[in-house]
Formats: structure tokens, sequence, C-alpha cells
């Protein structure tokens, strides 16, 4: 890819985008997302090259910029927050598309669609509690955000907010899902017992079996380890310290649920999961051992 074009055709193909050149300059074309009107793509010439601006996780913004020379903080914006890619020849089209689609997700993604998205994970008869929903959704601290965002169902008919239920078990209000008992006899049309306006969660509990605060923690220590294993330390204390954290890891119980709720497709985007890919925790293992 190094055509401006090429590189409107692809941003344009996302849901909800659109162009924009609110400049009144012909050199800067934008693509926009209509849910928020936010840019997630500019495109520009600079010193003979078309370049990209495209919006990065600040944990990840390195990861580009050490992989390819083309890719460098982002000119005129946020250099924690955006990236220039620079159509140059050199990064293959698999990984413009990539970063473009990293940065549509990041500009569209508002905590409301994500909740309901969580809400669509679970499973037909089993039910959710506000504070597992927060965590599926990206931040567990917004169990708030996730009780508003469910009584404002959009579609009731594709997003289930009838199998998500307090900490203790117990139904919403009567004013929910249509009125009284309506939640019960949705929940027991799947059969799931309800008494007294409670579930049973040790019964009907989803049980997600990941924690996305560990695996934030573990793609961390990887990010830390890798850096290390590259400059070649293998004899440092610190690397090793790094490396058995990852291995001890690697090879529990918890790492196979997290994996598992990866591969089912739980996991919320935002979340690198190199840890989690069937080689990315592995090969770096690997790496260590050959370089010790």
């Amino acid at each position: 890819m190094k055509t401006r074009e090429e590189a409107l055709k692809y941003g344009l193909s996302f849901e909800g985008a659109f162009q924009d050149a609110p400049f009144h300059d012909d050199n800067w074309q934008l693509v926009r997302y209509a849910g928020n009107k936010k840019a997630f793509l500019w495109t520009y010439e600079k010193d003979g090259f078309i370049n990209l601006n495209v919006k990065v996780d600040p944990e990840k913004a390195f990861f580009w910029r050490d992989m390819y020379k083309a890719v460098v903080p982002g000119y005129h914006q946020n250099k924690d927050n955006w990236n220039t890619v620079i159509l140059d020849g050199s990064i293959p089209d698999k990984d413009i598309k990539q970063m473009i689609a990293e940065s549509y997700d990041l500009v569209s993604y508002s905590p409301s669609r994500k909740i309901y998205e969580a809400v669509k994970k679970i499973p037909y008869g089993k039910v959710a509690t506000y504070g597992q929903v927060a965590e599926v959704a990206g931040n567990k601290k917004m169990s708030r955000a996730v009780g508003n965002a469910l009584h404002k169902n959009p579609d009731p008919d594709h997003i289930p907010c009838f199998r998500v239920v307090n900490s203790k078990g117990e139904l919403s209000g009567e004013f929910a899902f249509g009125g009284a008992g309506r939640q019960a006899e949705l929940l027991r049309a799947e059969g799931i017992e309800v008494v007294d306006g409670r579930v049973d969660l040790s019964r009907y509990g989803w049980n997600t079996g990941y924690s996305i605060e560990r695996i934030s923690k573990y793609e961390k220590i990887m990010d830390r380890a890798s850096e290390a294993v590259k400059q070649g330390d293998a004899g440092s204390k610190k690397l090793k310290s790094l490396m058995k954290e990852l291995e001890d890891y690697y090879m529990s119980y918890e790492w196979k649920q997290d994996f598992a709720a990866d591969e089912a497709g739980l996991l919320p985007k935002a979340l690198k999961r190199g840890v989690l890919s069937e080689d990315g925790i592995y090969n770096l293992l690997e790496e260590y051992r050959e370089l010790s």
C-alpha cells in the first residue's frame, strides 16, 4: 500500500466510516466514524510520501515503532496515542491494514457498545453479574455504567440483558424488561430456576474463567522480557525473574483458562493477547533458552 486512494478505500470499508476534509486543504483527507464523528485515519503527503496518522493503544505504540522504521510518533498529534505510518513500501499491507483497523476499534468503541457486546456473549441458560459484564467489557470498575446501559437496551431481541443479575443473583426491579415478573419469565424459559426473585449463581452463573487484570499484568511482563531478550542480556537477574514469572504462568491452570477464553472470543479487543497466542509466550521462552 503506497497511495492515499488505497488507504482511504480501506478506511471507508468500515461500518459507519465517512470521508472528510476539514481544513479546506486537499492534502488533508480524513476518515471519521459516524457514531461520534471522531477521525481514526488521517492521510496527507509529506516529504514525498503519503503519511497516515492512526490512533494506538499507548502500550502498543512502541511495538509498531520498534517493528518498522516507517512508523514514527504521530505528526502534529499526541505522541502516546497516535502513530504516523509512512507509506514508503517497507511495511506489508496486512500490517498497515491492522494498524488502521486497530485505530477504528479504539475510536468507535464506546463503553455502551462494549457492554452490549459483552452481554451478547453470556451463554444461553446462564446469568452474569454486572461486575462480570463490566470486566468482559474491559473495565471491571464500571458496573454502574453497565446498569445504565442495560436499561437503555437498543435491541432487546439480540442483546439478552435479562441474563444480567446483581452480585447476589437478584433480579432487576419490576420496571425492567417489560414489567413485573418479565425477567423471571425470560430466565425460566431458558431453564434457569428463579426462587424469590433470585438465581443460584453457583448453579447458573457464567464462569468466565479468566482475569483481565491478570492477563494485563503478564502482557507487561512479556513486553519487558521481550525487550531484554532482544538486548541479549540472558544472564541478568531481572530477566531471569521475568522469565520465571512467565513460565510459571504458562504452566498454570490460569493460563489454560485465559487461553480458552481468548479462543472463545470472550476477551476485549483492546487486550494485545501476546501471552495468549499459541506461539507468543512459548516462542519467547524458547528464545530465552537458546540465548542462555
